[in-house]
């Protein structure tokens, strides 16, 4: 291999993973160490510039070999461009990760005051510097690639991965099997959906129960039925949660941004083995079905309730589930290949310069 350092910047900070993109950049770093030698620069815009200065004056891109950054889905700084520009300029392969780009849905995502146009203005002309700057932007999903401004980048495909090893689940013996939902509680994130969706399940399995694990600050306001759980974790502390998890489930509504997003807790439940209920239409939808590694349902309360019931009322379905789980992580998604993939784009890159 040709890229023996390479430098990592990520537009997060990393003082805890209780955000989707944190845990990106963390895993792919974890990953990308096991391989190349790893110099990572991180932190909120504050945070990282005077990093960024701190190595353009002790000249770092002098010591690495290729470039890797996983933006932001807001602009990126003046100091960001610069220091992108001059790798550029320094023939270093260069690659980005665009996470997102909601701001293409007003509709959905609506622009408030001039400071938000301002705002979505500079992002699409930091899209548009990142094709001219780079070599290669990854995104998640095609969908999310066809709606980049078009530049000189090549535009690749990086799903989230998961962690390895993920072990086969045991047979359970609860008489009790937990729902597990981990994630936001935007409009668009479905929790309202599920609670619904719940009140369904329990009719017909009075056993179940279902966890919501958000942040407090998200939690719903209406009145929670008993067999809801509503509590707060990150890290270690969700490890618990997966462990008793009978199915893991992704509720979100169909929009035209939810059919293009992906999401990384997907590939987090599949790490731990636990079966997986998704909404149709969705990238998390054409995964499931392809690696039969739990059931899309129409994003609808009754859909998705038959969904969950499904999957809970069989052991043996669950099991089989969690083996397909087991070997889509081990033969092609876990985040160990999402790392050789970038490094091999960069090698390539390396020896046609």
């Amino acid at each position: 291999m040709t890229i023996k350092h390479l430098l990592m910047v990520g537009h997060y900070p990393l003082d805890a993973l209780d955000r989707a993109p944190k845990v990106r950049i963390y895993r792919m770093a974890e990953a990308f160490a096991r391989h190349v030698q790893v110099t990572l620069i991180t932190g909120t815009r504050r945070q990282r510039g005077p990093w960024l200065t701190e190595a353009w004056r002790h000249n770092l891109l002098n010591a690495v070999d290729a470039v890797y950054v996983e933006s932001a889905s807001s602009t990126a700084t003046v100091r960001d461009l610069l220091f992108l520009r001059h790798a550029a300029q320094k023939n270093l392969p260069v690659a980005v990760f665009v996470r997102d780009y909601y701001q293409k849905f007003p509709d959905l995502y609506p622009l408030h005051g001039a400071k938000s146009y301002i705002m979505a203005l500079l992002y699409g002309l930091t899209l548009r510097a990142y094709g001219a700057w780079a070599d290669i932007l990854y995104v998640p999903t095609q969908g999310l690639g066809d709606l980049l401004p078009k530049g000189s980048a090549q535009v690749r495909l990086l799903p989230p991965g998961a962690v390895t090893p993920v072990s086969l689940r045991p047979h359970e013996t609860s008489s009790a099997p937990w729902i597990l939902y981990v994630g936001a509680g935007g409009p668009y994130d479905g929790v309202e959906l599920l609670i619904e969706a719940m009140g369904h399940v329990h009719r017909q399995c009075p056993e179940a129960r279902l966890a919501l694990i958000m942040r407090r600050a998200e939690w719903p306001q209406a009145r929670i039925p008993e067999y809801i759980t509503v509590t707060e974790a990150a890290g270690p502390s969700l490890l618990p949660w997966y462990e008793k998890a009978a199915v893991a489930v992704i509720p979100r509504p169909d929009t035209a941004y939810t059919r293009l997003a992906w999401p990384v807790k997907l590939m987090d439940y599949l790490s731990y083995g636990i079966p997986v209920v998704v909404t149709d239409r969705s990238e998390a939808a054409r995964f499931v079905e392809r690696y039969r590694v739990g059931i899309h349902a129409a994003a609808n309360a009754r859909a998705l309730a038959a969904a969950l019931i499904a999957v809970i009322s069989s052991p043996q379905y669950r099991q089989e589930l969690s083996m397909h789980a087991y070997d889509a992580v081990h033969q092609a998604h876990s985040w160990d290949h999402r790392a050789q993939s970038v490094l091999a784009d960069l090698d390539r890159l390396c020896e046609k310069a």
